[in-house]
């Protein structure tokens, strides 16, 4: 019988996002549901942004720019890198499916923390690569771990700070100090800062400063998060001039929207809009990591927009915050089981989920 379908196809687990908020509502008999559990933007994005992508939806029959030119040009002068050196793509799924295309072959080796964000495993994969798994050191990365199942055919390691689902961040000395370990013939090393615009840890390293003098080093960020965009997927790489170039070969003609593109923009000339989200998300995330420690539920200290909550019973406590009409991620799912992952909400949906805890 003739084969259709690649074998490995039937190894990979489809994502799964969960139920449509509006479906759920429904399921519920409610409208006040509050999403916790996909680590979105408490505010929303800019009204900038919102007026950008009003302005543009007449011209949607219009293709793209097929390169991202200005946006990748305001990225270039907020990050004080050339614009040669960025390379946008369809959110950071995208980009991690470039990068796959554009390095990865049978028996390479990529070495990933364990948990950790799923896509990463995913696209190794789908390549026909090898997923090396890292456990964590608890909820942390196990640096020396990567170092000793570093071998001649691995062709990446994947790092995440801060860690998702952990909320946990490499700080600059071991992260320096493992890559200086890794050789002057290093293998790729993608280190995905989707959350780092939350991050107040002082020791918490600049990734575009490394760049200079690691050029295996590909930064992975996000509009998702920070710029609250998610429902546009816009995300971008930052890396050497040679490595983007090595990527835009691979990656699809315009590939990012148009709306995508000119809301990115507007979110980037928004730095007071960028700014407050910072700040609110940074304050509710000690409100909320105070008032669940004085209850007695343990985690690790965060430094994204999210928690990572030991909860006993912690299915059965997902579906009791459901009734009540919050919605947060069941940990088993992302590898910690009796876990439950929390974003940070606005005060009033933080005081909702407390109250539902009770």
């Amino acid at each position: 019988m003739r084969r259709i379908w690649r074998p490995v196809v039937d190894r990979i687990a489809p994502y799964d996002p969960g139920r449509p908020l509006e479906a759920l509502a429904s399921d519920l008999g409610r409208r006040d549901l509050v999403r916790l559990s996909a680590n979105e933007s408490p505010l929303g994005p800019s009204p900038h942004v919102v007026e950008a992508i009003v302005r543009e939806a007449s011209r949607v029959h219009l293709y793209p720019d097929g390169g991202s030119t200005t946006l990748r040009e305001a990225l270039g002068a907020r990050l004080g890198v050339a614009p040669a050196q960025i390379v946008v793509g369809n959110g950071a799924d995208e980009l991690l499916a470039i990068i796959g295309w554009a390095a990865l072959e049978p028996e390479d080796e990529v070495i990933i923390p364990q948990p950790s964000f799923e896509p990463y495993t995913t696209v190794v994969e789908l390549m026909g690569a090898q997923a090396v798994p890292s456990p964590l050191a608890k909820y942390e990365t196990d640096l020396d771990d990567m170092v000793r199942r570093l071998t001649a055919r691995t062709k990446a390691v994947v790092l995440c700070s801060p860690h998702n689902p952990a909320g946990t961040i490499i700080r600059r000395a071991p992260l320096t100090a493992f890559l200086d370990a890794l050789g002057n013939d290093a293998p790729l090393i993608i280190l995905d800062e989707a959350y780092c615009d939350f991050c107040e840890d002082p020791e918490y390293p600049d990734g575009i400063a490394l760049l200079a003098h690691y050029p295996r080093l590909i930064l992975l960020r996000t509009f998702s998060k920070i710029a609250g965009l998610a429902g546009l997927r816009v995300g971008y790489t930052v890396a050497t001039a040679d490595v983007a170039e090595r990527l835009n070969r691979v990656r699809a003609p315009y590939n990012v929207n148009r709306l995508g593109q000119v809301a990115a923009i507007a979110a980037l000339e928004d730095r007071v809009h960028w700014d407050r989200t910072r700040d609110v998300v940074i304050r509710e995330r000690e409100f909320l990591s105070r008032e669940l420690s004085r209850r007695g539920f343990g985690f690790p200290p965060s430094q994204a927009n999210f928690l990572l909550v030991q909860v006993p019973k912690a299915s059965a406590v997902l579906q009791r915050l459901l009734r009540a009409g919050i919605i947060v991620r069941d940990g088993a799912a992302v590898g910690f089981p009796e876990h439950l992952r929390i974003a940070v909400g606005d005060h009033a949906a933080n005081v909702r989920l407390l109250e539902a805890l009770a």
